[in-house]
């Protein structure tokens, strides 16, 4: 999909002076970080929203390159010192792209497609180019953030002539056994090479940090894990689904919100709800806005009478009040070989979710699908209920109902002793500034070593 230039929006104080012909241009590296995020979900991204939020605080000036599209809201401001320029989604997907096809020869692609198609627009400036981008622009920042594979090989390429220190934040993990295209092979080998010039690496939790190690052959004492997880919550329950879903007071919520795929049981759901009692409702948030025939297919799900779809997006200051309005949470992740994220990236999800985090600091008992991670964590928290098989969510709903305050209570420990990221974050956060202050990997990689890991 074609996306023209006049919707780039920019945020970035250089950038609005070069469209003006203020051609200043700082070579000299001033403790400013770039962070490219290859995806159109920033503000609703837990834990960037949070790094940001927490930066913004510091008053580090940081720019972001993030993506546009797929129906996302543009994301609303995390501070003054937070520069955002979106760019689309195309974009960042294919970082071998720039490395396989030299610029001379893009730009003479270019050019060539200028000449044929006068009126033609091109879907990114020719500003940021990873090659012009980088020559012209890298060298002005002392940190260079990427975000998952598609966001380390783009900011490695960037960094070629700049030498800054790298930084890899890690949220969707490649798996060789897994990879079989041509592109994704590339792309490990990219990200592989990036990681060999990378000084720090934020990630979920140990389990997943064992394995990007075992992955990427990285050296463990350079990752900081911080949970995917809201910052304490301190908001009482709400009556937002009720009111603007016009769900009756006698019906049990449980809420599902994020993406519907077939990796998040999207095709299982209207069966699972026929096995409840007849008091509860699923609830289907939807964090962007869906095309005609997911809208289609939401609709028969209504005409259940037992499913009501929250389908208009909501900023992130707006979560917590609609998550906080539910009785239960529904975490029905299910693995599948559609995709490298899919498939043992989803299996192994550690403590990734958001939706779990969400619905723990809220203190809503769960229903989640069986995984490693809660078939750990459950057993030492009960804080919900971990089933195999859909016929038997019911009783589970049932039971968790009998003794709600238990359950409650232990979601909240659960989030507290397991989930709150602002030890982890504050840990990412001193390291990311110390290493944009002095460029000293040596210095970071003995304070991670010296500091105790986050769960």
């Amino acid at each position: 999909m074609t996306h023209p230039v006049k919707k780039v929006m920019t945020t970035f104080p250089q950038v609005q002076q070069c469209l003006l012909g203020q051609n200043h241009l700082r070579t000299t590296k001033d403790n400013h970080i770039l962070i490219i995020h290859p995806h159109p979900d920033i503000d609703s991204n837990l834990t960037m929203a949070f790094l940001l939020e927490s930066l913004a605080e510091r008053k580090m000036e940081v720019d972001v390159l993030h993506a546009y599209g797929g129906g996302f809201l543009s994301p609303t401001p995390f501070g003054e010192t937070i520069h955002l320029q979106s760019l689309p989604y195309s974009f960042f997907v294919r970082p071998y792209f720039y490395y396989q096809r030299s610029f001379p020869k893009r730009l003479l692609h270019r050019t060539g497609l200028k000449l044929l198609h006068s009126g033609r627009q091109f879907d990114y400036p020719l500003k940021f180019d990873p090659f012009v981008f980088g020559l012209l622009h890298a060298r002005r920042y002392s940190v260079i953030v990427g975000v998952d594979p598609f966001g380390i090989a783009l900011a490695d390429l960037v960094n070629k002539w700049a030498k800054r220190p790298l930084v890899y934040i890690s949220f969707e993990m490649l798996f060789a056994d897994e990879l079989v295209s041509e592109d994704e092979l590339e792309l490990r080998k990219l990200e592989r090479a990036a990681c060999e010039r990378t000084s720090l690496v934020l990630t979920q939790d140990d389990e997943r940090a064992d394995l990007f190690c075992r992955e990427l052959s990285f050296d463990r004492h350079k990752i900081i894990t911080v949970p995917v997880a809201p910052p304490p919550l301190g908001l009482g329950k709400s009556n937002y689904l009720r009111e603007s879903l016009g769900i009756p007071s006698h019906k049990r919520i449980v809420l599902f919100c994020g993406n519907l795929d077939a990796w998040s049981s999207r095709d299982q759901l209207a069966e699972m709800v026929s096995y409840w009692p007849e008091k509860y409702c699923l609830v289907i948030h939807l964090p962007s806005k869906v095309n005609k025939r997911l809208a289609r297919y939401l609709k028969r799900l209504s005409e259940t009478g037992r499913i009501y779809i929250s389908s208009h997006p909501l900023p992130r200051e707006n979560m917590t009040q609609l998550i906080a309005s539910a009785d239960f949470g529904l975490a029905p992740y299910l693995p599948v070989p559609d995709h490298w994220w899919t498939g043992d990236n989803l299996h192994y999800l550690g403590f990734s979710s958001s939706k779990v985090s969400s619905f723990a600091a809220c203190g809503l008992p769960m229903l989640v699908r069986s995984l490693p991670v809660f078939d750990r964590e459950f057993g030492k928290y009960q804080c919900g209920k971990v089933y195999q098989r859909i016929t038997d969510t019911g009783q589970m709903l049932a039971e968790m109902d009998q003794n709600y305050a238990y359950y409650s209570d232990e979601a909240h420990r659960f989030y507290q002793e397991r989930l709150n990221p602002v030890q982890g974050m504050r840990k990412f956060c001193n390291h990311l500034s110390r290493l944009a202050g002095t460029g000293m990997e040596n210095e970071i990689v003995e304070s991670c070593a010296s500091a105790p890991s986050q769960a």
